[in-house]
């Protein structure tokens, strides 16, 4: 396709998804304005300002230090530009029979605890972590890519490992022999999603082998210093940035785009749109098509919307935000399983003592919620979720004293965060992989990119970033500047 002129490019939404995408164009030379709903930058990945202290509103950690790092770089950030503090003692997980499990950025010494708990799981689990590397790194060269494909496989020499990403975690995790308490400890991610193991995606068991690798981080000032950063740069960049200007629909003629409407009635043209919405919601909620679009588009939207529908959704889950009295150290992250789900307990405090405000630190406590779990609580039933674990002990060994600054729904969530129903984005399970993640560029709708977690390659901060470049390189292929 030959690249035709564009003038403007609008792109919907400042997480970091979209602030990439922005800034990539603008250094390529493209007009670029932001339409944000809410009244600052960062999304889901941004900050949540409430009482003495600001708190991270949603990621608790980098893992893909190395992803975040390509991506900077093709935006032209010095990694340096973003200090990071390795997190030396990761997580921890309390059992229902009142058994823990340590995870350690050390991998020696979190095996060495492994054994002395589980005789024999020790050597099995560096096995298991040596393997996982190995694939990790066999793969990860695609996620630099908007469509993997066989021949990138081949390219890369990972041929071999695409049998594995087809499988689930479960699977994966019972062929590595480790006890079900590690496995259910390793897996302790998947009650993010609300997903059993047995459907969430194979590469899930990455994770151990890149913290004991690359490491886990978190920036100094909070995860919502990456969107920060990047709201500075595409300022200086020329990006043009709209706050508390929220979009009713992307408007097309025949096939393509022409501009969007926000709520408030106002028209902006524009030959083409990156959406940092949700990608089930851009196509269900926000495409617009005239009584001038042809038949036939308008039945694959109907057929693409449809399919979307059908996808299951990841909820925010809930999170009371709190000032607190003394830690419980060493582990950033406690998690205590329930069944088929868990709390976490996260202290920020351990990392940035700098937080303390007159002795006190903030920590947050946070329950994963199935969305449809979510849904059939109610705002009342996940009040009394949150006031039911406050009183468990737990979370409050080594806190002197707590106060609660603020309580959040998923319901909340969705209405200060303008979710797509009440929503982060689809539960990435095996079978999307399978399927594939949405594509960065429209396959129905010229002039449509999309980026954020709905899109490939995935869900963490690092991978928003990545999507962010990758849609823009999309839209840099079919159209170039006007004065170009």
């Amino acid at each position: 396709m030959s690249a035709a002129p564009l003038s403007q490019v609008i792109v919907i939404g400042a997480g970091v998804g979209g602030l990439s995408a922005a800034l990539r164009l603008a250094r390529q030379g493209y007009a670029v304005q932001v339409l944000e709903a809410r009244a600052r930058a960062g999304g889901l990945a941004g900050g949540f300002a409430t009482g003495e202290f600001t708190f991270d509103a949603g990621p608790y950690i980098l893992l893909d230090k190395p992803g975040l790092e390509w991506a900077f770089g093709q935006l032209g950030i010095s990694p340096a530009a973003l200090p990071l503090a390795p997190i030396e003692h990761i997580y921890h997980v309390l059992h229902e029979d009142g058994g823990t499990s340590a995870f350690d950025r050390s991998l020696a010494s979190t095996a060495a605890g492994f054994e002395a708990q589980h005789p024999g799981s020790g050597a099995r689990y560096q096995a298991f972590v040596a393997k996982m590397t190995g694939i990790h790194a066999n793969v990860q060269p695609l996620t630099f890519h908007s469509h993997p494909s066989p021949w990138l496989l081949l390219r890369y020499g990972a041929l071999g490992s695409a049998p594995f990403m087809l499988r689930s975690l479960a699977s994966v995790l019972g062929q590595a022999q480790l006890p079900p308490a590690l496995q259910a400890s390793i897996g302790i991610w998947t009650h993010i999603a609300g997903q059993p193991m047995s459907e969430a995606p194979a590469p899930m068991a990455f994770v151990p082998g890149l913290f004991h690798g690359v490491g886990a981080y978190y920036p100094r000032g909070g995860m919502r210093a990456v969107p920060e950063l990047l709201e500075a740069e595409a300022r200086a960049a020329g990006v043009q940035f709209r706050f508390n200007t929220k979009v009713k629909s992307i408007v097309t003629a025949g096939n393509r785009v022409i501009g969007v409407e926000t709520t408030d009635g106002e028209h902006i043209v524009a030959d083409a749109v990156v959406s940092d919405a949700a990608g089930i919601g851009t196509y269900v909620e926000l495409i617009e098509t005239t009584s001038k679009t042809d038949a036939a588009l308008v039945r694959r939207l109907a057929h693409q919307r449809e399919q979307l529908q059908q996808l299951p959704l990841q909820s925010p889950g809930t999170c009371v935000y709190l000032a607190v009295r003394g830690a419980r150290p060493p582990y950033y992250i406690r998690f205590k399983l329930r069944g088929h789900g868990c709390t976490a307990f996260v202290q920020p405090g351990l990392l940035a003592p700098e937080l303390a405000q007159a002795g006190w630190l903030p920590a947050r406590l946070i329950s994963p919620l199935a969305h449809a779990d979510a849904a059939r609580l109610g705002p009342e039933g996940q009040h009394q979720l949150m006031a039911e674990q406050l009183a468990e002990s737990w979370w409050r060994e080594g806190i002197q004293e707590y106060r609660v600054l603020h309580w959040r729904t998923t319901f909340e969530w969705g209405r200060d965060y303008h979710l797509y129903r009440d929503s982060m984005n689809p539960v990435m399970t095996s079978r999307l992989m399978l399927r594939g993640r949405l594509a960065h560029r429209s396959p129905t709708v010229r002039g449509l990119y999309l980026t954020g977690s709905s899109t490939h390659p995935g869900q963490w901060v690092s991978f928003c970033a990545i999507a962010g470049v990758l849609a823009a390189d999309c839209l840099a292929e079919d159209f170039r500047p006007a004065h170009a």
